[in-house]
């Protein structure tokens, strides 16, 4: 009995061991259209709202998405074989939450962005998104400072959320 047990629990632990060794991911699939592309530009995006900033914490995601990928190298504008141009359409803010005393708790930012990657030397678009939406959740309180960081917290986390979309959907060609 004492033998089955041990012999048992020597199974588990294996079973267990060569579990977390086998990881999958999913096969990667570059998109055909960017075979002879090596470099991409992402110049300042548009920002068509009223939120100071958006143009930078949107443009600095999509440069450090491209960077850390190392798919394409990122460039100025004249060496780069694509160009990423990106316009941030609407950046809304709403109270998602309430207290008791009818003080906001929480508000959620949403984002609409237009996408789009164009060859360089030929001006053609290769891949674009309209009205791309996003939002994230952050708390607030009456400290402005408090609230105005975690605001910003959560655009870079937006940011960089659709950053790695854009990305993936580029990259993959969907």
């Amino acid at each position: 009995m004492k033998k089955n047990f041990l012999y048992l629990q020597c199974c588990i632990v294996a079973a267990g061991v060569l579990a977390a060794g086998c990881g999958y991911r999913l096969a990667r699939s570059d998109n055909p259209l960017l075979s002879s592309m090596h470099t991409i530009a992402v110049p300042y995006f548009k920002n068509k709202t009223f939120e100071p900033e958006a143009e930078k914490i949107f443009t600095y995601a999509f440069v450090n998405e491209f960077v850390e990928s190392k798919r394409l190298q990122v460039v100025s504008e004249q060496n780069a074989d694509l160009i990423l141009r990106g316009t941030v359409k609407a950046l809304v803010e709403d109270t998602i939450a309430y207290n008791r005393d009818d003080k906001a708790l929480e508000y959620r930012v949403d984002v609409v962005l237009d996408v789009q990657v164009e060859e360089r030397a030929s001006g053609r678009v290769l891949w674009k998104r309209k009205n791309f939406k996003h939002g994230e959740e952050f708390p607030v309180d009456s400290n402005i400072v408090f609230s105005e960081a975690s605001k910003r917290i959560a655009l870079e986390k937006l940011a960089a959320d659709l950053a790695e979309r854009v990305h993936d959907s580029i990259i993959e060609g969907f």
